[in-house]
Parts: C-alpha cells; structure tokens; sequence
C-alpha cells in the first residue's frame, strides 16, 4: 500500500490506507508519546499513565473511547465526557491528551484534607501553554458551587505552579456552541478505524485496495468536489456508489481527504486533498 501511495504521489500521511500497522510499531509509537512527556515530568504525576481509574457507576455513562491518536484506549465517566474526547481527538492542534492526570492535594475551609482529580491534561503543538481541564455540567456548576470553588482554585494554583492553564468547559461549550462538529466528529468515527478491527490474516483482506485508487486518482483530477459528484464521476452503478461512499467517509475521518467539519456533512459536502 506503500507503493500505492507513492504511485499517486500523495504523502499527506504516511500511515498505510488500508491501517496495516503492525502491532510493533503501535507500540513503539505509543511509548514514544509516553517518553515525549518527559518536559511535564514532575513528582506529582508522571503524565503519562492516569493516576486514578475510571470503574463503572449507577447514575452517570462511564466507558472508553479508542483514540486512534494515542493508540491507546480513554477512560471517561460521563457522556459529556466522551463527547469532549471526540473534540481532542479531531483537533489537529492537539499533540497529546490524558486523562485523570494527576492528583491534587489540598485542604478546605473546614480544614479537612481533600484530594481532586482533574479529567483531562492537554499538550498543545503551538506555543500554547498545556492545559488542566475539568468537564462539568452548567447545571452542576450551581448546584454545587461552593464545593467546587474551592476543588478549582486548588487547581489554579497547582497550575501556577507547574506553568499550566486551568480551565473548565462545560456543555454549553462542548454540546451548545460545538454542535454541528461534533456530530461530524460522531459520524466520522464509525469510518475511522474500521480497517484497524479487521483481522486481516483470517479473512479476505485485499493487500491493495483499488477503490481507494480510484477515488484518488479522481480526486486530483477534480481538486475539489462535492462527494455525490465525486461518486457520480467514477460510477453509474449505485451499488458501487454505496461502497465508494464509505471508503470517502474513511479518507475524510483519516485526513486522507479534507472538508469542512464546521458544516453538517452530507453528499453535497465539498471535499479536496490536503
């Protein structure tokens, strides 16, 4: 799939279509995030492996999302939760997340001893300083603002400290004002790692994937396009159509094609090479 790659000379990515990665290499990749954490090392935490796991609950959704990104799967326990990692995970500014980071100590106003756990620590490609995220309801924010005043300002002066941000999203910002990409975020992610969960020694896996050649070599025929004349250019037959719409959805949510996910996608959605 190399070969395929350099044939239509598009190096945007330089990870096989088809996710052939071999389980060595997703481990050394996962151990060099781990080592490239080296510039947050503290005795506090070290960065990266969470300090505290996520174990089911009666009244809030707990689970994992598996992040491509990372190579690793994340914990949340909320719903609110997962959808802010759908967030991280199709955020191109993101170079690294974790989450249940570390913990901080801290004693309140009655005096007694407290521990808190912010959700999520966040590594920026830009100059942007990392960030201590905690997710909340808006809800919760009222119903329980006194508790959580003093949680937060332990946390901004842990974040002092270290030279961090401390922030907290909430839904409004996450559900509200982030809507329409999200759900494309949601949409894209059942195409994302289909090929990653196929077994491909106990089934009939094609080494090399003509259809992804196809769609390529019309891509740079036409630049940029709409997906349902995309299709329309390669095939009359809609059977062919309905398979060829998947792999599309599979180029976009891999960065192999771009579009804008600030806009609800559909067949008419604009998509080009990078």
């Amino acid at each position: 799939m190399d070969n395929f790659l350099s044939n239509i000379k598009y190096n945007a990515k330089k990870e096989q279509l088809n996710s052939q990665n071999s389980t060595q290499d997703d481990a050394k990749n996962s151990c060099q995030v781990a080592r490239d954490r080296g510039d947050l090392l503290e005795e506090d935490a070290n960065f990266s492996k969470r300090v505290r796991e996520i174990t089911a609950k009666r009244f809030s959704l707990t689970g994992v999302v598996n992040s491509k990104r990372l190579k690793t799967t994340i914990q949340f326990e909320s719903s609110l939760e997962r959808d802010f990692i759908y967030l991280l995970e199709y955020d191109d500014n993101v170079k690294y997340y974790l989450e249940q980071p570390l913990e901080i100590k801290y004693v309140d106003s009655q005096g007694n001893d407290r521990r808190y756990y912010p959700d999520f620590l966040i590594e920026y490609f830009n100059e942007q300083i990392p960030r201590l995220v905690e997710i909340k309801y808006e809800s919760t924010l009222i119903s329980k603002g006194a508790e959580l005043r003093e949680k937060f300002h332990a946390a901004k002066l842990f974040c002092e400290n270290k030279g961090f941000e401390f922030c907290v999203i909430t839904d409004l910002q996450i559900r509200s004002e982030r809507v329409i990409e999200l759900n494309n975020y949601k949409f894209l992610d059942r195409y994302k790692n289909f090929f990653c969960n196929i077994n491909k020694e106990d089934s009939a896996f094609p080494e090399f994937n003509t259809d992804l050649q196809l769609l390529f070599s019309e891509m740079e025929k036409q630049k940029k396009i709409t997906v349902e004349n995309l299709l329309n250019e390669i095939t009359d037959d809609k059977e062919k159509q309905a398979e060829l719409i998947f792999l599309t959805w599979y180029m976009v949510s891999n960065n192999f094609l771009y579009t804008n996910l600030k806009e609800k996608l559909t067949l008419k959605s604009l998509i080009w090479l990078p």
